[in-house]
């Protein structure tokens, strides 16, 4: 009986150094993986440690691009006017501002009113020039929208990107093609 007493006690020093080695290695890597996230996410430059669609370092191709210089001139050469690498391509997209719209809400006492002004990002310049040219059809699905939300529903952050998607599909509907791509509140002010 003395003897797995004994035993026992000698095992479990072992075991209790496993589990402090293997918690301290977990929290390494933790630590290590959180450092990584943080520079990924905020030291980072736009582009840094991508690797263009050739196989070739970003630098490299920017390196590349610098013109030689003009060897029978002996003029040195001028510094490359490059692009930027992006982390993701971006398409060509237009902006269309819209005037304000000031309305009454729809709350009980009727005492509230909001103003609202809107820049709508569409896919296309056509969207802003057929924006433009269908602007009292806009003003009125504008007007007929805002007038119809109460105080409640627009004073969370939810109420608010709520009413963004509901004018989009409203500019949509008008366009008659889904071209608005986003809607930016510049203005928005309830009383």
């Amino acid at each position: 009986m003395a003897a797995k007493d004994k035993e026992n006690a000698g095992e479990r020093p072992r075991r209790s150094k496993l589990k402090i080695i293997l918690i301290i290695l977990f929290l390494i890597i933790l630590l290590i993986g959180g450092a990584i996230a943080f520079w990924w996410f905020q030291l980072r430059q736009p582009g840094e440690g991508l690797m263009p669609a050739s196989g070739t370092p970003a630098a490299a191709v920017r390196q590349e691009a610098a013109p030689a210089g003009n060897a029978q001139t002996g003029q040195a050469p001028q510094p490359a006017q490059s692009q930027p690498v992006t982390d993701m391509p971006r398409p060509a997209t237009s902006m269309a501002t819209l005037p304000s719209v000031m309305v009454n809400l729809a709350d009980a006492a009727g005492d509230r009113y909001l103003r609202v002004g809107m820049e709508v990002e569409v896919s296309t310049p056509d969207a802003v020039r057929e924006l433009d040219a269908q602007a009292p059809k806009v003003r009125d699905a504008i007007i007929i929208l805002l007038s119809g939300k109460t105080y409640a529903e627009l004073s969370t952050a939810d109420g608010k990107m709520l009413l963004k998607n509901e004018v989009a599909a409203r500019l949509n509907q008008i366009l008659g093609t889904p071209r608005v791509i986003r809607i930016y509140f510049t203005e928005f002010v309830v009383q």
